[in-house]
């Protein structure tokens, strides 16, 4: 391996595969999440207009300063991202690397400062841009990674859910419209105006600041909250589904490595450290890996009586998970 290489490998074991065994890559990691919610901050201090103005340049310095970071940081994750699939060429995997969800929120938490230098960006709306940075916190937050697989999984079925609420949405806007138009003209005088209180209904806030005042109104408003009680459940109940059939198969994922690794009887060093990678990728506890560890050990292992039909000698045979003795 030449001296290239091996300073590209290394590179990708401290930003893809941070471990607290590695005092470099943990404080780096710990240095980039602290780097991504100070930038959460100073956007939420700049909207307040005596701090802006008195701390206008060190605003702008730390804002340089995250650029300059996160910029190098992205840089490098497309220069070593190669190493992780040495079967591509490292144009083909720069490319796939680059269309990936994560590298997107990478260089989305950049390109709103680059841009700003070559177009006229309202500072307002690169505030906002800027706010993209927080999406980072993916990368280092198992729990929010799972949630955003879970969301990819479950599109389809979002969608339809969403477009149902659009549906009732429309309904719920001109019920309201023809049985309240006459009596609140300013707040039911068209559909579009309607539209407030039938999402306001539908997904069960109920601001209160406008309400049907007839009794047909009353009706219908009735009605469209029971279906909004409903139609509220149904995405949560969807993600919830969703999160538990993923984190289900994440543990069989794991359990399946535990058995390939436990074939000859033991977890050497190399499989060991296979493992404890792919537990941290699938963002399982120690303690829930360690009881799969077990449960894999316990019936991998069965210890059954025997007796010898010649001496009558009676012995305990051991024997794998599955087989007969």
């Amino acid at each position: 391996m030449t001296r290239r290489h091996h300073l590209r490998r290394r590179v990708f074991e401290i930003l893809e595969r941070p471990s607290r065994a590695d005092k470099l890559s943990w404080a780096l990691e710990l240095a980039l999440i602290a780097l991504i919610i100070a930038n959460v901050v100073a956007v939420a201090l700049e909207t307040v207009g005596e701090i802006h103005a008195e701390y206008r340049t060190q605003f702008h310095l730390f804002d340089l300063l995250s650029v300059s970071v996160f910029t190098a940081e992205y840089v490098l994750r497309l220069w070593a991202c190669v190493e992780a699939e040495p079967d591509l060429t490292p144009l083909q995997a720069r490319l796939r690397y680059a269309r990936s969800p994560i590298a997107l929120v990478d260089l989305a938490a950049v390109l709103p400062f680059y841009l700003a230098l070559f177009m006229p960006f309202n500072i307002h709306m690169l505030r906002m841009l800027r706010l993209l940075r927080v999406y980072k916190l993916t990368r280092y937050s198992p729990a929010l990674g799972v949630l955003m697989n879970v969301i990819r999984e479950e599109s389809a079925t979002l969608l339809a859910a969403f477009s149902i609420l659009a549906i009732l949405l429309v309904f719920a806007a001109t019920g309201a419209y023809l049985v309240e138009h006459k009596a609140q003209p300013e707040n039911f005088g068209s559909i579009p105006a309607a539209m407030w209180w039938a999402i306001v209904t539908l997904t069960t806030v109920g601001y209160g600041d406008v309400t049907p005042i007839t009794a047909a109104g009353r009706l219908f408003g009735a009605l469209v909250t029971v279906l909004g009680v409903g139609m509220a459940a149904l995405p949560a109940g969807i993600l919830a589904s969703g999160l538990a059939d993923h984190l289900h198969r994440r543990r069989d994922h794991l359990r399946t490595q535990f058995r390939l690794a436990l074939e000859d009887g033991k977890i050497d060093l190399s499989e060991g450290r296979k493992i404890e990678q792919l537990r941290r990728e699938l963002a399982i506890s120690r303690d829930v890996a360690r009881e799969i560890y077990d449960e894999i050990r316990l019936r991998r292992q069965r210890v059954l009586s025997c007796t010898c039909p010649e001496c009558g000698h009676r012995f305990d045979l051991q024997t794998e998970e599955g087989d007969t003795p």
